[in-house]
């Protein structure tokens, strides 16, 4: 089902009216809302999965995609309105851990703090990069950094999705590389980080760091798997957050 304000998009697709806790899934770089499909049916009947269509990709691909991490955030706290009276938590992966995180802030400032920030595929956004950007290199130099990410998996094969995905990844990576860090404010709720052991991406030490960005409690799981870990794992990462929540 999906909910819409007459005249505006809704980047929010969901199936429940009566969950007890709503978790946001924002996905990573050049995915859309599809990429948590498989998802839906993994939690219980308490928690109802939202999943998130940012502008400039699946069926929004004629929108320009966003470049700064507040213009996502912005969007989102406008829509998020219809849920103000329900308890939220959010998961984000990758590019959708960093915009989660600035999320569970901003709704903490407005006055609805999150249960729960659920991250995975990315360091915590106080740390310095350790790798140079790459949303700026030539085309080829893009797409080859990329692969050797391994960012798309078995899709990143395909010379059609790549014309789709490539400039959709370079904004989404702008979006992230871009980014800066303030201090405050600090999270209260719980942080729970998903790790794979495998990630090129991330280290173990940059996943913990983000037991820093709370007074809350904080736990951190560690799956077997590269940067696209979380959809293998997805039931075990599902009960995880459906047991953090309930």
């Amino acid at each position: 089902m999906t909910h819409t304000e007459p005249g505006t998009r809704n980047w929010l697709r969901y199936n429940s009216d009566t969950a007890a806790v709503r978790l946001i899934c924002l996905p990573h770089a050049g995915a859309g809302a599809s990429s948590f499909n498989r998802w839906l049916e993994l939690f219980p009947a308490e928690i109802a999965p939202i999943r998130v269509q940012l502008p400039g990709r699946e069926d929004a691909a004629r929108e320009p995609a966003l470049r700064r991490v507040p213009e996502a955030v912005a969007g989102l706290l406008d829509q998020l309105t219809v849920f103000e009276q329900s308890p939220l938590a959010v998961y984000g992966h990758s590019m959708g851990a960093l915009v989660a995180y600035e999320l569970a802030r901003a709704l903490a400032a407005a006055g609805t703090p999150v249960v729960h920030l659920f991250v995975s595929g990315r360091r915590a956004p106080q740390l310095s990069a350790s790798r140079p950007p790459i949303h700026d290199l030539p085309e080829a130099e893009f797409a080859a950094a990329l692969a050797a990410m391994n960012a798309w998996g078995e899709a990143g094969r395909s010379s059609a999705f790549l014309r789709y995905a490539l400039p959709l990844t370079r904004a989404d990576l702008e979006l992230s590389e871009e980014y800066s860090h303030h201090a405050r404010p600090r999270l209260t709720c719980p942080i729970t980080v998903f790790h794979g052991t495998e990630d090129p991406m991330l280290d173990i030490a940059e996943a913990v760091a983000w037991q820093q960005l709370t007074d809350g409690p904080f736990a951190l799981h560690e799956f077997p798997g590269d940067h696209l870990f979380h959809h293998r794992h997805r039931a075990a990462l599902a009960a995880r957050m459906a047991e953090a929540v309930q």
